[in-house]
């Protein structure tokens, strides 16, 4: 016979509706309402959604995270960067006759381009002049452009949690150059400009070196634990876009990784994509680490002694491009005579906000959608889970941050500027959430 509610809590209305449906029969070999049998299969749940972090953070794909950046979001991004440098193109070259003084006289415009010889490489155009002198006295001057090749690389500190995005400049490499100086046009002596562009791109190489472009960093959430850092960067100049490919210490499934192939949408200089299998390890990290309570009292009030448990089992995207997860949690009652679980399927909305700085998650209404022992109640009587939705209120804002700090990542950082963003739109599927951003920089005073 089931052992009457303790009188020293208040009786829930679930736990009465319970009450009438078993009619306070016996339970023969039902374990549906046992508490022992109930509170085993919880605490299994839960030590199977402990989440113990990765590492190191693996360094290959497939990845869970990517940021996209089309041509004009780079040169956007990095041109400042690039022009606060000293260009690599510039210089002086003993040419036996004469010596000759570059000088760059445009900031460089970044290009992707397929260069089979480099597949990181991006292009830098610029414009130049040319001095020639006779020891002090000047010969001629005239103007020119350039094409140089130039690595790119990435390096990641772990400790830090952050990655950094470098320019190899001692690799660089002339892939074209004009000039025209002393009546010489260069078009029409290509062994003359084939021996200075060699010369020249010696000189480079020799003269400079690695310079910094971008700072990644990691999300800020939870304890701080969960990192996440670029580690391998793919110029793709057939989608017009430069990626980078960011890995976690999240232990994610095995199926888990983008497909990073394709453009991004018109007139979108910068995306942010996840993976949508990423969300519900993030949230069972933050039920380890207590962001996400997972117990409960009759309130709905967090209270780790609470007679409530909750459980996370699935998040996905919706199969019909709604902008949302529906996420599948169990409600557990584990104590007091009368236990089980509802399972409720929740909708998280995902928005932007009315500002367009960021994204809003909601939580919709949560919908029974199976039980046993006590959690059946919920599923006859659906005033039930009305007048109860206070009881998982704290869940579902707990996890909703939790889900919105994971998706608003821009942990960007340039030198001497500011970046601010804006979200134009965000576009949700089974696969992935992609973010679509468009920003401006601004230098600090």
């Amino acid at each position: 016979m089931p052992r009457p509610p303790s009188t020293s809590r208040r009786v829930e209305p679930w736990a009465l509706a319970i009450a009438s449906v078993l009619a306070l029969g016996c339970r023969g070999e039902d374990l549906s309402n046992d508490c022992d049998y109930q509170g085993q299969v919880y605490f299994q749940t839960v030590e199977g959604e402990v989440t113990d972090l990765l590492s190191p953070v693996p360094d290959r794909g497939p990845y869970p995270v990517a940021l996209q950046l089309t041509e004009e979001g780079i040169n956007r991004l990095l041109g400042g960067a690039v022009a606060d440098q000293d260009v690599p193109f510039a210089g002086t070259l003993p040419l036996g006759f004469a010596t000759a003084e570059f000088e760059p006289t445009s900031d460089p415009v970044i290009e992707l381009t397929d260069l089979p010889t480099c597949r990181r490489c991006i292009l830098f155009n610029l414009q130049f002049n040319i001095d020639l002198y006779s020891g002090d006295n000047p010969i001629s001057s005239g103007p020119g452009n350039v094409t140089l090749s130039i690595p790119l690389r990435l390096e990641s500190d772990e400790a830090a949690g952050e990655s950094t995005l470098l320019a190899d400049y001692s690799q660089a490499k002339i892939e074209s150059m004009f000039l025209f100086v002393y009546g010489i046009d260069s078009n029409e002596h290509e062994v003359l400009a084939g021996a200075l562009a060699v010369l020249l791109t010696e000189q480079i190489q020799e003269q400079f070196d690695t310079v910094e472009l971008l700072k990644i960093g990691s999300w800020q959430i939870g304890e701080g634990d969960v990192t996440l850092l670029a580690r391998e960067l793919f110029v793709l100049p057939e989608d017009d876009k430069l990626v980078l490919g960011m890995q976690t210490n999240l232990p994610l499934p095995a199926d888990a990784g983008l497909d990073m192939a394709g453009p991004l949408p018109a007139g979108i200089p910068m995306a942010v994509s996840m993976d949508t299998k990423l969300f519900l390890t993030m949230s069972h990290r933050m039920f380890d680490e207590g962001k996400i309570p997972r117990r409960y009292d009759d309130n709905g009030n967090p209270d780790p002694d609470g007679l409530y448990g909750v459980t996370l089992s699935s998040m996905t995207g919706s199969e019909t491009g709604s902008p949302k997860l529906d996420t599948t949690f169990r409600v557990w009652r584990t104590t007091d005579g009368y236990c089980g679980f509802a399972e409720a399927l929740m909708p998280l909305n995902v928005t932007v906000n009315n500002t367009a700085t960021g994204i809003d998650i909601t939580p919709g209404d949560a919908t029974v959608v199976d039980g046993e022992g006590y959690g059946v109640g919920a599923l006859q009587d659906p005033q039930l889970v009305e007048d109860n939705q206070g009881l998982v209120k704290n869940f579902r804002d707990s996890l909703a941050d939790a889900v919105g700090t994971t998706i608003n990542y821009d942990a960007l950082d340039l030198e001497g500027s500011t970046i601010i963003f804006a979200v134009r739109e965000v576009a949700v599927d089974t696969a992935s959430i992609n973010s679509y951003l468009d920003f401006a920089v601004y230098a600090d005073e």
